[in-house]
Formats: structure tokens, sequence, C-alpha cells
């Protein structure tokens, strides 16, 4: 079996494809959403380099967003990776472009080259003020 390879990128470019939202009538702040989403991810090698399609739910109620998606990772050779991930972020009410977050992500295998990878790590996002992007940094594990 071969050994477990380290691995980190960062995620940029984060695009709304759709939403469906629906507020839970516990709280006037209370929303529960089902969002698909785009992304581009740049880092240490061929795994990390992808365009990402998405569905996430975002279970948001008074600042904090628990969050679960499923995702497919597009590679450049045309192979394809799969993963999901869970995790929170806050959202102070009084800065609601200020954003911070983290959580857990593992893989689940692929076509082609990335037919057997397995493996898991862990992501950090932030975002400050209308002005600055959404950005995450992740860093892993994985075999193929």
């Amino acid at each position: 079996m071969n050994a477990a390879e380290k691995i980190h990128g960062a995620i940029k470019d984060f695009r709304g494809l759709s939403m469906v939202s629906s507020f839970v009538h516990d709280n006037q702040a209370h929303r529960f959403m089902q969002v698909t989403k785009t992304w581009k991810s740049t880092g240490s090698g061929e795994l990390a380099n992808f365009l990402a399609t998405a569905v996430e739910q975002q279970d948001y109620n008074n600042g904090t967003i628990t969050v679960r998606g499923y995702g497919t990772s597009h590679h450049a050779n045309g192979d394809l990776s799969y993963f999901s991930w869970e995790g929170t972020a806050q959202v102070i009410p009084e800065h609601i472009p200020d954003l911070t977050g983290k959580g857990k992500f593992k893989w689940l295998g692929g076509t082609g080259k990335f037919e057997k990878l397995s493996g898991h790590g862990t992501y950090t996002c932030i975002r400050q003020g209308n002005l600055t992007p959404l950005e995450c940094q992740w860093e892993g594990e994985y075999k193929l």
C-alpha cells in the first residue's frame, strides 16, 4: 500500500450558480439554503489544481452557519475527483460581508488516475469586507 501524500492549495473565484432558501420559523435570523456553486483551486500538484462544481446545504442561524456539501473536481487532463465537506462559519451581523470558516473534507474516488483516490484534510476560509473575495486555504493527505 502506498504511503499517504501531503497536499495543499488555495480556493478562489467562488461563483454562485443557484440558490434555494427557506426561512425556519423558530427565529427571524434562521434560514436553510441549498446552493450550487463553482470555484477554482490552485496548489501543490495535479490533484490540487482543478475547477470544482458543488452543491452545499447551509443552515444559517444568528450568524453561525453549518455547512455540508458534495463536489466534483474537474482536472486539466479530463479526470474527475469527488469530495465531500462539512464545517462551520461565523458572520458578524453588524459586518455581514465578514466571514470566517473552517471544516474538514474527504476525497471519495474519481475517474481515470483518481479512480482509487482516498484521503482527508482541513480547510479555513476568510472574507473581510465587500471588496475582499472569499478565499480558502486547504491541506490534506491522499492515496491513489
